[in-house]
């Protein structure tokens, strides 16, 4: 099993919800995230500028099983790539175990 970290820009979080969906993934988990992406280019742009500063962004987060993460990152990627900064990162995670605390299921069968 793999864990899909992603962070992404808020306009783009209902086009890619629907589409992890029709590939079937189990569930996702979204929390508001404030993020700053290659801050030593920033600071270079703007002189008066002396830390770089927070962009709001939303983290996506979901389990699935290693054989469906490759479809799933080109899926994100196409949805959300315009080619500007703060398109977001994508993170793929290893997951020892996962359990459904309601039945008790561990592994595979807890995702689904």
């Amino acid at each position: 099993m793999k864990m899909i970290k992603c962070y992404i820009q808020y306009e783009k979080l209902e086009a890619v919800r629907e589409k992890l969906f029709e590939l079937g993934v189990p569930g996702i988990s979204v929390v508001d995230a404030k993020g700053i992406g290659k801050p030593m280019s920033h600071l270079k742009s703007d002189k008066d500028l002396k830390v770089p500063q927070f962009h709001p962004c939303v983290e996506i987060s979901l389990v699935m099983e290693a054989e469906g993460v490759e479809e799933v990152l080109d899926m994100i990627v196409k949805t959300v790539q315009t080619g500007n900064l703060s398109d977001g990162k994508i993170f793929v995670l290893p997951v020892e175990e996962s359990v459904r605390i309601r039945t008790g299921e561990r592994g595979k069968q807890a995702l689904y």
